[in-house]
């Protein structure tokens, strides 16, 4: 069967999207999501009706479905213009775009039998549908009542088996974080980050119950064994890893390392496991090492194009001497590799953003979480299923892997964060935007001033209008957390990019658009004074900075030798580069670069900004300072304050600075049971 769809043809047998000129072919999920919606015939498809139908009722994140639903727009995009889907907030999807038939005899009918026969046309479907929601629930009743009775012989996981033991298990004031534990649960490391922001590291006796502090400033992880701990420190500029003797208190040094570790775990025969990387500008990497041999092995090689996160997190499984392992592929997509040794067993990536993973006690079952959500993943075929949703952020994990009463500690991470505006003329400040969640990135052109906060769910752009703030209801087809975005002079459009897409979103009209119909794997973008787009892109292999020119359709390279956030001044291109520090100019009509400001960190792509002939930016030991690119002159405008988590922008009239100020971090350790 064939189908017109506004100006594209569908062929369901060949599960293409075709015009005169090109054909399309569907992903199978692309393929099932567009069926589902024509069966619809126009009404709303709700998330669970795709979940049940698109992927037969299994646990899927909303990452999966917003992908999908954005594949199947990419797709219609390169035929038509024209609104295809529709997105109803909160609600679903529906198929705006008129639909026809293409079958000849269909041309001939008459109206009427046109009309009947286009109602028949999805009838089946929708039945299927009903069928199928039927089926799935069937299906899943029995599944729930086989893993019911296959957990007692087996010791799977299923949701209903875990429950809350004990909340807060230590209760101190500040927060808990990066758990490991004995092999019998006699002991529990744990890093802890005080209302000072200062850090220690105890040992909880899960007996006694009592708390001892051993380490500070420092990452580690106990054997399970419980009489040694491996662990990081990074002082003066140098990083060392040695291991600290629990019965004895006696330290050891083993080796240095390049910058501290984000991850640590004790494997077998006196190896521990850590990550490292050579730059910040490359991803993490695992490297295993022999306490006895002191033989230092790498176990990983993640590729470094356009990840600078890796390897993250790993644990390993005392069973069978497997390795698990995160690695970062974007924000709604990770991947888990099972390694032994330096042999590559399995690799399963999942529609999640995972943040943390640890072995279930019956060594063949991983937990994994995203930010809030327990899933257990089966490592022999990737299949995952969602064991329990949290209210909290989820920070890290740990297991107690005894035979009897095996328990998973979770802890919790509360991060609440306020917008300060600051006075540059009186040195005087006060709060401007304040909640009990996160309020970050604000930004100020003409008379429009946005911020993005999480005080409604998720991530959402706000906007002040009468100095109250209002939520930019939006429904996008992704979340917003990690966006960096711009506004425009005249306050009427922010642009921002996600996945690789740059999008603008016109705050008069409440909607948005792909600006570009191809991918550019476009990261940084920022208007010109003519409102085209300088943006960077890596698909070359390497960042480089673009023009886009609205006029002409017209993208044009700007830099040879790296670029990452830039902005035009005259004649002048000005920009930081993604693995280097330091400010650059060039010529547009030239090659030659030159550095500008040597002390010019890279992080600052996130902020920077340029205002008449004053550039502004950050520096991490001092604050915020100002750079005349005429004299080349530079004063400090906003020494660095307490909790200033880099986030700021300055006004348009440049008295006032509005930073991102960080409140105190909580977080406990909660004990759930298997």
């Amino acid at each position: 069967m064939a189908v017109r769809i506004s100006a594209v043809i569908f062929d369901e047998e060949q599960r293409t999207l075709k015009s005169d000129s090109q054909t399309r072919k569907l992903e199978p999920k692309v393929f099932s999501l567009l069926t589902a919606l024509l069966a619809a015939n126009g009404k709303i498809v709700t998330r669970d009706q795709l979940i049940v139908e698109v992927w037969n009722n299994r646990v899927v994140g909303e990452g999966a479905i917003n992908r999908t639903v954005s594949l199947l727009r990419n797709h219609f995009s390169a035929f038509t213009d024209e609104t295809i889907i529709e997105t109803v907030p909160t609600q679903g999807y529906r198929l705006v775009a008129t639909v026809t038939n293409t079958d000849i005899s269909h041309d001939k009918m008459p109206a009427d039998q046109k009309v009947a026969f286009k109602s028949q046309l999805f009838k089946k479907p929708v039945r299927n549908i009903k069928k199928a929601s039927i089926i799935a629930v069937t299906i899943a009743l029995l599944l729930i009542a086989l893993l019911s009775t296959a957990s007692k012989v087996k010791n799977l996981t299923t949701p209903n088996q875990l429950s809350l033991v004990s909340a807060p298990l230590v209760g101190l004031q500040g927060r808990e974080y990066k758990l490991s534990a004995t092999q019998f649960g006699g002991l529990i490391l744990f890093h802890h980050l005080d209302e000072d922001d200062s850090q220690s590291i105890y040992l909880y006796d899960t007996k006694t119950h009592a708390q001892n502090k051993i380490l500070t400033n420092s990452l580690a992880a106990i054997s399970a064994d419980g009489k040694r701990i491996v662990y990081a420190t990074h002082y003066n500029e140098q990083c060392l890893i040695s291991i600290y003797y629990v019965l004895t208190k006696q330290k050891q040094s083993l080796l240095p390392c390049d910058e501290p570790p984000i991850s640590l775990v004790w494997g077998e025969n006196n190896t521990f496991y850590f990550n490292k990387r050579f730059s910040k500008s490359h991803p993490y990497q695992v490297y295993g090492y022999n306490v006895n041999t002191s033989r230092l092995k790498q176990i990983t090689n993640p590729n470094s194009k356009n990840n600078t996160k890796g390897d993250f997190d790993f644990s390993y499984n005392r069973h069978n001497n497997q390795l698990a392992i995160i690695r970062y592929i974007s924000e709604s997509e990770s991947t888990i590799i099972i390694k032994l040794e330096e042999q590559q067993l399995n690799k399963h990536t999942v529609n999640l953003r995972l943040k943390n993973l640890v072995w279930h006690p019956n060594g063949n079952t991983l937990i994994i979480a995203d930010t809030n959500r327990l899933f257990s993943l089966d490592t022999t075929n990737g299949q995952y299923t969602l064991l329990k949703q949290l209210d909290f952020t989820i920070s890290s994990l740990a297991v107690i892997p005894t035979k009897l009463n095996a328990s998973l500690l979770v802890s919790s991470l509360d991060v609440v964060s306020e917008i300060v505006k600051y006075d540059t003329l009186n040195q005087s400040q006060h709060v401007w935007q304040q909640s009990a969640r996160t309020e970050l990135l604000p930004r100020m052109q003409a008379d429009t001033q946005t911020f993005l906060s999480t005080r409604y769910k998720s991530h959402h752009f706000w906007r002040i209008k009468n100095n109250k703030a209002q939520l930019i209801d939006i429904d996008f087809p992704f979340d917003l957390q990690f966006v960096r975005y711009e506004l425009s002079d005249d306050g009427s459009r922010i642009l921002f990019t996600k996945h690789g897409d740059v999008f603008e979103l016109d705050l008069n009209k409440n909607t948005y658009q792909k600006v570009f119909i191809k991918n550019r794997s476009s990261y940084v973008a920022n208007y010109d004074a003519h409102n085209n787009i300088i943006y960077s892109g890596n698909y070359s292999g390497q960042w480089q900075l673009w023009l886009y020119q609205r006029s002409t359709d017209k993208h044009t390279q700007l830099t040879l030798n790296g670029g990452y956030s830039g902005r035009i001044v005259d004649q002048y291109l000005y920009y930081s580069k993604f693995n280097v520090d330091g400010l650059w100019r060039k010529k547009l009509t030239e090659s030659n670069e030159e550095l500008v400001i040597k002390d010019f960190n890279r992080i600052n792509w996130l902020n920077w900004q340029l205002i008449n002939q004053n550039l502004y930016f950050y520096r991490e030991a001092t604050g915020i300072w100002a750079f005349d690119i005429k004299t080349q002159k530079e004063s400090l405008i906003m020494p660095k304050p307490d909790n200033f988590v880099h986030q700021y922008t300055i006004a348009p009239d440049q008295q006032y600075i509005f930073w991102v100020r960080l409140k105190a971090i909580q977080g406990d350790i909660y004990q759930y049971s298997f």
